[in-house]
This record gives C-alpha cells, sequence and structure tokens, in this order.
C-alpha cells in the first residue's frame, strides 16, 4: 500500500464539510485504497472489503449510500465499463508511480481528475504518494560500488598487514599467506580488497586453532608434551612441508613439528 499524505486543505474544505462522518471517514478510506490513478472498483462488496475490513457494524447497502454521498458532492464519480461499476477519486493531486492502471479509464476524457493551476479545486484534500527509500542517492551521481577483482598478481603481505598481525601476536603470516593464495587461486575468489580479505582469513584460522591460546603457546605445549616417537616422526621436513603445501590451515601438531625445523636449521 502506498503512504499518502492529506494536506491542511482539508480542515476548511467545503466539500468535506457537507459529508458526514461516517461518509468523510470512507472517503478517507478511500485514499489510501484506490489505485495510483485513483480509480477502484465500484461495487459495494468490494469497497466493504477493502476499506472497512473488521468493522463489521458497516454493510454493503451502507456503503453504497455513502458512496452516494461523495458522489452528490463532487469527490468521485462512479462510471461503467462493460457492465462493471468502477470509481474515479476527482480532485486528485496525485503522481503516478505505475505506469498504467489497474483499472480502465472514464469514457469522458475531460473530467477533472488533477488539479492544476488553471482550475484549482481548493474545497477538497489534496494527496501526495510517497515511496520510501532505504538510500539517498543523488539522481546525477548514482552511487558506485566497488567492484570485485581477481587476485593481483603483485599481491603480496603488504607492510601495514605485517603490523596488524604483529600487534594481535599473530605468528606464521606468511605461512597463512602462502594457504591463502593457493585457496583463492584454486577457487577463483574475487574480493573488493585484498588485503582485508586476507586479514580476515587469517582471524578465521586463528579462531578455529588456538582459541584464547596463540599458536607459539599451543606449539610449544604440544612439543613438551608429545612423545619422543612421534615428535620424530613429525619432524621429518619433507613429511612436515607437504602437509603445509595442502591448502589446509596447519594444525597444532604440524606447527610444533615447522617449530622445531626451524629451531634446529638455525
Amino acid at each position: 500500500m502506498p503512504t499518502r499524505y492529506l494536506k491542511p486543505g482539508i480542515r476548511d474544505s467545503e466539500s468535506i464539510d457537507k459529508l458526514s462522518s461516517a461518509a468523510e471517514v470512507m472517503y478517507y478510506r478511500l485514499l489510501v485504497t484506490v489505485d495510483d490513478f485513483g480509480r477502484y472498483d465500484a461495487r459495494p462488496a468490494m469497497i466493504k472489503a477493502a476499506c472497512f475490513p473488521i468493522k463489521e457494524s458497516v454493510g454493503h447497502k451502507q456503503v453504497e449510500n455513502l458512496l452516494s454521498d461523495l458522489v452528490k458532492y463532487g469527490l468521485v464519480v462512479v462510471y461503467e465499463v462493460d457492465g462493471k461499476p468502477y470509481l474515479q477519486m476527482l480532485k486528485w493531486d496525485n503522481v503516478p508511480r505505475a505506469k498504467e492502471s489497474k483499472f480502465p479509464a472514464h469514457e469522458y476524457k475531460d473530467i477533472q481528475v488533477h488539479t492544476d493551476v488553471k482550475r484549482l479545486h481548493t474545497d477538497a484534500p489534496l494527496t501526495v504518494t510517497v515511496t520510501k527509500t532505504e538510500t539517498d542517492v543523488s539522481q546525477d551521481k548514482p552511487a558506485k560500488r566497488k567492484q570485485k577483482i581477481p587476485m593481483p598478481e603483485n599481491f603480496c603481505v603488504s607492510d601495514s598487514v605485517r603490523d596488524w598481525a604483529g600487534k594481535k601476536g599473530y605468528d606464521l603470516i606468511d605461512d597463512h599467506f602462502d594457504a591463502f593464495v593457493r585457496k583463492a587461486k584454486m577457487n577463483a575468489y574475487r574480493y573488493a580488497d585484498w588485503d582485508l580479505a586476507f586479514m580476515e582469513a587469517v582471524r578465521e584460522d586463528w579462531a578455529k586453532l588456538r582459541g584464547k591460546q596463540t599458536f607459539a603457546q599451543q606449539a610449544a605445549d604440544i612439543a613438551r608434551v608429545t612423545t619422543p616417537s612421534s615428535v620424530v616422526q613429525l619432524e621429518s621436513s619433507k613429511r612436515v612441508l607437504e602437509e603445509l603445501s595442502s591448502g589446509k590451515p596447519p594444525t597444532l601438531e604440524q606447527l610444533a613439528a615447522l617449530a622445531r625445523l626451524k629451531a634446529k636449521n638455525g
């Protein structure tokens, strides 16, 4: 349903003043029922269902009488097309949003539907249809969205990202980067900002792998409690590198083995 507002002219409208209270109420309800061209089905049953859906005290006969009052005082015209009645609001100051009406037009094209400067009506309220918009965008300068692009060939860990990782305590940032690049290429990802996408991936990996502890703390803990035989098995440089090149986030055991390898190799 459109949102329509009544203008102050309703307060001293001579046509409105002649209506009964019930007819005035139906006029206002019709204002928010008719289509953008001010038209609607004029059958009493249809008007009752649309304007008074839960008011049991208003019947079809009463609606018919109230509609006659609106016609009598020049606020509405009722006409027939193919034997079916329709109504047209008069003195209607509304710019249609739709391209065409849901209902057929009156056969007399010269009936005054809209107010205008030459034939101004001042005895009936004027209405304006308002469509709510979520954003206020200039018609001359439409809003521009940053386009998602494939990974640049020179994409690398920037100094700002390294500083961010250092402040957050995220170790092994280069290992994270290698895994992120492999996954991005494999799935042909596109991002509007690749630095932000990589930082988000690092955050997600750390959230999964360490909880409140850092990778270094967990790797050290595992290295202390792992049995010698399993440590020797994990510390095979070829096996560790193969596991880390799989593209999956490194496990804590792999990190512990990697730490040992780095310490051994200086």
